[in-house]
């Protein structure tokens, strides 16, 4: 098993997130060496029991070869953050899926990503906010994707109405993708598939399980410039994208509603807290296309590497990216033993290229 195999492998098992995988990486240097550790030293790490360390160690490795012939078979690509076609927002949030299973055409590289989301009991109002917003982006003249989640309601509206209007769109699934399998026999995935893609951080065969769907959440947000609620209720999950978004450094709008109605009670309270009330979609593209065309220019992103630098300081600098990233994204993403990844780190901050931040983040001082 080699360490992308190994990475997926990790991703199969169990009870495992992508939080408890990075702390095992951090811990064990490589996915590859977490199947080498005994039940004991798996035990060593925070969040990894009994139970799960017997997961671990009794983990068969022909399990992985028959999730990798299944995708193989379906034309379903596995990504992995190892690879260079990993999504590079997505890179840059605190804890990065390490896999992703995708169908259909990949993210576009470049144009603007934003995320439509909002309550399963959508009303009429919200039903034409996301027409009216979908055929606006269609006729700007510029390189627009949605991504959502394919979930009842402004979801699959966001997916429908992008679809018609030939604009790229990605649905972010709770669950493998094996449950839309066949995707032609989906009327909102087969649309989806003709000009976007399907995908999950989760295997083929998992379940819809309740507590997939905020991880799911922050996927959406995590693989956009900026997330607009168009209706949600107090308690809506949308919230959950919105909260993400904000933890992400991502823009959050909000559709303003009546105060009459439950269905806006979520969106104008997002308000109130300082998210951008959107009534058009110039009222996004004002507000992150400046961002956006700063990142642009790798003088002013944070991609600029200084002149002098070894290949394991290149290595790094390139895992943090633009954004705050976690010591354990780090070590996963430079693909390097923490002792030395340690050592390297002291020296960028040493020369002012790094600097740390709470809770073992870092970012690049410039």
């Amino acid at each position: 098993m080699d360490e992308r195999g190994a990475l997926i492998a990790l991703n199969m098992v169990d009870g495992i997130g992508s939080v408890k995988l990075h702390r095992l990486i951090g811990r064990f240097s490589c996915a590859k060496d977490v199947f080498s550790a005994s039940e004991n030293e798996l035990r060593s790490v925070e969040g990894i029991g009994p139970e799960l360390a017997a997961k671990i160690t009794s983990f068969n490795e022909s399990a992985l070869d028959a999730e990798l012939k299944d995708a193989s078979e379906k034309n379903i690509s596995i990504i992995t953050v190892l690879d260079t076609s990993y999504p590079a927002l997505l890179r840059d949030i605190y804890d990065p899926p390490p896999v992703l299973y995708q169908y259909g055409r990949p993210l576009p590289e470049n144009g603007l990503k934003i995320g439509i989301v909002g309550t399963r009991q959508v009303t009429e109002y919200g039903r034409q906010v996301v027409k009216k917003l979908t055929a606006e982006m269609a006729s700007s003249g510029r390189e627009i994707s949605v991504i959502s989640g394919m979930a009842k309601g402004v979801d699959c509206i966001a997916h429908n109405e992008a679809s018609r209007h030939g604009i790229y769109n990605a649905a972010v699934l709770g669950y493998g993708l094996n449950l839309v399998y066949p995707f032609h026999a989906h009327y909102t995935a087969r649309e989806i598939i003709k000009n976007g893609c399907l995908m999950s951080e989760f295997p083929l065969n998992a379940l819809g399980l309740k507590q997939n769907f905020p991880r799911r959440n922050r996927v959406i947000s995590g693989l956009s410039h900026g997330c607009v609620v168009v209706e949600a209720g107090v308690k809506s999950g949308a919230l959950i994208t919105a909260d993400a978004a904000l933890e992400q450094g991502r823009e959050v709008f909000a559709v303003p509603g009546s105060v009459f109605s439950e269905k806006s009670a979520g969106t104008n309270s997002l308000i109130r807290q300082g998210a951008k009330a959107v009534s058009c979609l110039d009222d996004i593209l004002e507000e992150i296309s400046q961002r956006y065309e700063r990142k642009k220019n790798p003088q002013t992103s944070g991609t600029f590497l200084p002149e002098g630098l070894s290949e394991d300081e290149k290595r790094i600098l390139a895992a943090i990216g633009t954004e705050k990233k976690h010591i354990d994204n780090i070590a996963i993403e430079s693909n390097m033993d923490t002792v030395k990844l340690n050592s390297v780190m002291t020296i960028l901050e040493m020369k002012g290229i790094v600097r740390q931040l709470a809770g073992k983040n870092f970012t690049r001082s410039a």
